[in-house]
């Protein structure tokens, strides 16, 4: 019973790292083109699996336009597996943005679905470089607010995402520091390059040889609930990513590892090789 405990959590701790870890996108399958980015620009598809402790408890379908100029992405993010028996998440999130040199400038950001037994929505518009919450449906009360001083420069989960991507892909390195803010709740990511090396699980053919391993640090600063002084949320929480150079697509997010102090190691994995559309 311990494990299902820890088990039930993880929707609650996969929508809040996914995003920022993984890729941000667009629900695979969807008919609409992903928003902002140009048309010109092909779209690249891809699946994720996610596990913790063993089980696989959620399932990532997304694509994404990115360019040098701008980025438009979303995410479908759904309990599956094992966990899914237990306790249902179904999120779509969204965003858009554009680069000034090596740094995103976000313009929106939405997260719209079921998530901690009710439906839930969360949306986000910048002005001043500020994050400015335009919808927070049911209203957080029971969690310190975060001051707008403090959100100052702060970006959205998935403009960190696209940022290292982009970096990931002028650069073949990524480093740096960022504050995010969800919404709800006030980070800081720190990444560094650890170079090249041999993905710990290979992968097919189409992958798995030599790739850009990125280490990073994200905490939680702002934002905890009041019932929480001593939450291990507040505790750093490492994690590490492997991009890998996959055809057309270019690099691409292939795996993910994040060590919860709740949860353990979470991993996500590349499911199947990534798709490019018109």
């Amino acid at each position: 019973m311990p494990r299902l405990r820890l088990l039930s959590a993880a929707p609650a701790v996969v929508r809040h790292f996914v995003p920022s870890l993984c890729l941000g996108f667009m629900l695979a399958g969807g008919s609409a083109p992903v928003a902002w980015a140009e048309a010109t620009i092909p779209q690249t598809v891809v699946q994720y699996r996610i596990y913790a402790h063993g089980f696989k408890v959620m399932d990532l379908q997304a694509s994404y336009r990115l360019s040098d100029a701008q980025y438009g992405v979303a995410a479908h993010v759904k309990t599956g597996g094992f966990l899914g028996l237990f306790v249902k998440t179904n999120l779509q999130i969204s965003a858009q943005g554009s680069f000034n040199g090596q740094t995103a400038e976000p313009a929106l950001y939405d997260s719209v679905g079921w998530s901690r037994e009710r439906n839930r929505h969360v949306s986000l518009t910048y002005r001043d470089h500020v994050p400015d919450v335009t919808r927070l449906d049911p209203p957080e009360t029971d969690r310190e607010p975060v001051p707008d001083a403090d959100k100052k420069g702060a970006i959205d989960t998935l403009a960190a995402l696209m940022n290292l991507l982009h970096q990931v892909r002028t650069t073949q390195s990524c480093g740096g520091h960022a504050k995010m803010f969800d919404g709800m709740r006030l980070s800081t990511l720190s990444m560094h390059s650890a170079g090249l090396q041999r993905i710990p699980s290979g992968g097919p053919r189409e992958w798995g040889e030599d790739a850009l391993r990125c280490d990073f640090v994200v905490q939680q600063t702002e934002g905890f609930k009041f019932n929480s002084p001593n939450s291990k949320l507040r505790n750093p929480q490492p994690g590490r990513a492997w991009f890998e150079k996959i055809g057309d697509a270019g690099f691409v997010v292939v795996r993910v590892e994040i060590d919860h102090p709740k949860m353990g190691r979470i991993t996500i994995i590349l499911d199947g090789p990534p798709q490019q559309k018109t």
